[in-house]
């Protein structure tokens, strides 16, 4: 009921009821969702066939990942992390997604860690990319609505619960957008609407390392 719950996750983009998100986080602050996954809307047809993946909720792009070079991660067992590696006494996750993200990408090494401390967690992308071919992203979907009037700070309050993301304002440009919801196997959980957050990269790089911050106040 009080502090942090992190959750990441490795894997490649066959498992079961798959939804190409390799690489991705939930974090809940004092038993409140913060940076979510959507889950799964009404099945439908659709849901089993060649078109799943045009549904949103399956799709990295609404996962709290990167998109590459304007690369989403595609669907196939042959996208998948490695070198995978967890410390219990760092309270560290780390993985190099890489392998998440089509050839057309050109990502040489992405490793993306997760470290919780106390009422923190620090995520790192360390990158290097054989070209440089549009500006990186980094996408966070979220329940509460994204404040970024404060450049290099993001402000979310939920449930009278307050968590803000500390970004580098020189290295990226926040905008937030609605994802308003309609089906109601997701609306009886996040209600009408939910958001994400694209920090869009200012000053596109074949190599580097985003930082951000995650804290909730106490």
């Amino acid at each position: 009921d009080e502090g942090l719950f992190l959750a990441a996750k490795g894997g490649y983009n066959n498992e079961s009821h798959n939804h190409n998100d390799i690489g991705t986080f939930s974090l809940y602050a004092n038993n409140t969702p913060f940076f979510i996954d959507a889950g799964v809307g009404t099945y439908t047809r659709q849901t089993f066939s060649s078109e799943r993946y045009s549904i949103w909720t399956m799709q990295s792009g609404y996962h709290n990942l990167p998109k590459v070079n304007g690369f989403d991660q595609p669907f196939g067992a042959q996208y998948r992390s490695a070198d995978v590696r967890f410390d219990a006494s760092k309270q560290e996750f780390s993985l190099d997604i890489a392998g998440a993200y089509p050839a057309e990408a050109r990502v040489k090494n992405w490793k993306r860690s997760y470290r919780l401390d106390g009422n923190t967690v620090y995520i790192n992308d360390d990158y290097q990319l054989d070209e440089s071919i549009q500006p990186n992203q980094v996408h966070f979907l979220t329940w509460a609505q994204p404040d970024v009037s404060v450049p290099g700070e993001v402000s979310l309050a939920k449930d009278g619960k307050q968590v803000s993301l500390s970004y580098a304002a020189k290295t990226f440009s926040a905008t937030v957008e609605t994802v308003e919801i309609t089906d109601p196997r997701l609306t009886n959980v996040w209600g009408d609407r939910i958001y994400r957050l694209v920090l869009k990269e200012n000053n596109p790089s074949k190599k580097g390392t985003y930082r951000f911050r995650i804290s909730a106040a106490q």
